[in-house]
């Protein structure tokens, strides 16, 4: 009886656990099938909404923390085709060997939301133009050379990556991470209207709008008053440093992304406690943060500009275009009189500051024949406020100045006419002030346009 019931037991106890193996299983096998049923409708949802509108999307795609960021425009159609476009130097060498300036490119390849821990957005054709990040092959030294002072010799190329966890959907934007190296980049729809090859020249226009190397630096205005000195701006590779602390110990350096529409960092910068990543071009040039619409981004006020002993500045004086109002006849009146004085041309007007002279001087680059001449007339420049100078010339040029001034008096109005009244200063953009209009205060039309050498 004993051995019977033991047997029982035994019996019991493995039917129990068949039963509960078996219910396991049947648990495991639901929620497998729900996983697989949410991963396959992540993924259709995805794929309409990359297809969906006219199916173009702008991404902001960083290939490294190291390396600025670069933005391409991408059609997805239905069949699984996408038309990948950009515009930068690394297209360019693409094309030519050569990586010295941003060139365009468009081209067609192959895309799928696949499924990997969640849905994933890969590029799974090989495309020339977009791939090239993730190439491992050496990156080139400015020019397209390959030398030993080359930015990778190590066979990792870029680093940048091709397929990407799609994180969420938002706004008509998509979040993404790259797969093998993390970095989160955004996509955003853009009309399907768009011209890509237009839109991207409108980014590489925005990009030389917002910083330009002949500027000496611009500055991060934070709300609290405080300043921070942005250097090396051209190369979307910023370096920063508070205003009243010393640049070698204290910059750092963080990239950015020109969008169509604005600037962006790659990740979220907190500097004096305030945290800043997205800023907008405003209609002055000027860059607003919009994550704090406060913020902003500027170069030094017009008047420290156009006073600058450092800069120089110059105007070609074509008529119609670079002079306007009284300044336009007697640009004119001037070349006629250079004609007739001594068969001379005039070529350009040139302000500078002479160190020696302790002054700024006011040149006429005149050529007759193969000889070039330069009458010249000495002034100072005194800053009223942010957006005015007065000019206030000597009595006497130099020996050239006074010799075309007097055989010439439509250069000495012109000079008599500067320095006569106070000069209302404007920009093309108050980030890369690069053109400045000096116009008769009181009087707008009578203008002339310098650009910054």
């Amino acid at each position: 009886m004993k051995k019977f019931l033991n047997i029982s037991l035994l019996t019991l106890v493995a039917i129990s656990s068949l039963s509960l193996v078996s219910c396991k299983n049947e648990v495991d096998n639901i929620f497998d099938e729900d996983a697989i049923a949410r991963l396959d409708k992540a993924k259709a949802e995805y794929s309409d909404i990359l297809t969906s509108n006219g199916g173009k999307w702008q991404l902001e795609y960083f290939a490294n923390s190291n390396e600025q960021g670069y933005i391409y425009l991408m059609t997805f159609s239905p069949d699984g085709s996408v038309t990948i476009s950009g515009n930068n130097k690394w297209i360019n060498y693409v094309q030519t060997g050569s990586n010295n300036a941003p060139a365009y490119g468009s081209e067609v390849s192959m895309w799928e939301v696949i499924a990997d821990n969640g849905p994933v957005l890969t590029f799974n054709t090989y495309n020339r133009y977009f791939h090239l990040f993730a190439d491992p092959y050496d990156i080139p030294s400015v020019g397209g050379a390959t030398s030993d002072d080359d930015v990778n010799e190590n066979g990792y190329g870029h680093e940048g990556d091709y397929e990407f966890d799609i994180m969420k959907y938002s706004g008509d934007t998509l979040y993404l991470t790259g797969k093998k190296y993390n970095l989160n980049m955004i996509m955003t729809r853009v009309p399907a209207s768009v011209d890509d090859e237009v839109y991207m020249s409108e980014v590489v226009a925005m990009a030389d709008s917002f910083f330009n190397a002949k500027v000496p630096h611009v500055y991060i205005n934070l709300p609290n008053g405080v300043r921070w000195i942005v250097k090396n701006g051209s190369t979307s590779i910023l370096k920063m440093f508070r205003e009243d602390a010393d640049e070698i110990s204290t910059a750092e350096t963080h990239n950015v992304i020109i969008t169509h529409d604005g600037l962006s960092f790659m990740n979220p910068l907190t500097i004096d406690g305030f945290t800043i990543q997205n800023f907008i071009r405003q209609s002055d040039g000027s860059l607003l943060c919009r994550d704090d619409m406060q913020t902003t981004m500027t170069a030094d006020p017009l008047s420290t500009m156009i006073t600058n002993t450092n800069l120089i500045w110059q105007s070609k004086l074509t008529q119609g275009s670079l002079v306007g109002g009284r300044y336009d006849e007697l640009i004119g009146q001037l070349a006629s009189e250079l004609k007739a004085y001594n068969k001379s041309t005039l070529n350009f007007a040139q302000i500078a500051y002479d160190a020696a002279l302790s002054c700024y001087v006011l040149s006429f680059n005149v050529k007759k024949g193969t000889v070039k001449y330069n009458p010249s007339f000495y002034f100072t420049m005194t800053p009223s406020g942010d957006n005015q100078v007065k000019l206030s010339f000597a009595a006497e040029g130099d020996t050239y100045g006074e010799r075309y001034a007097t055989n010439c008096p439509a250069m000495r109005t012109f000079v008599n006419s500067l320095g006569s009244t106070t000069i209302d200063l404007s920009a093309n953009s108050l980030l890369a002030p690069v053109n400045m209009k000096f116009a008769e205060n009181g009087n707008a039309n009578n203008f002339v346009i310098w650009s910054l050498q």
